[in-house]
């Protein structure tokens, strides 16, 4: 995953600062967890399968998965 980020934000583009590579990246990886269909995970997205996981066990959870999710005005 690590090597994944780098390729796609550090040796992509340049940044004339710190805040607009953290926000490319925060960028990348909100595409990455909703779009980006994973074969360890059946071919799922990393949402969705801890969305499926929490109706099957929400037990295992101390807060709901949505909670942390950013909405549009963040």
């Amino acid at each position: 995953m690590v090597r994944a980020i780098k390729e796609a934000t550090t040796k992509s583009f340049h940044y004339a600062s710190i805040h607009e590579l953290r926000q490319h990246i925060a960028d990348w990886l909100i595409a990455y967890n909703f779009a980006k269909q994973l074969k360890a995970l059946k071919f799922r997205t990393p949402y969705e399968a801890i969305e499926q996981l929490w109706k099957s066990k929400p037990e295992a959870f101390i807060v709901q998965p949505t909670h942390h999710m950013l909405g549009p005005n963040t």
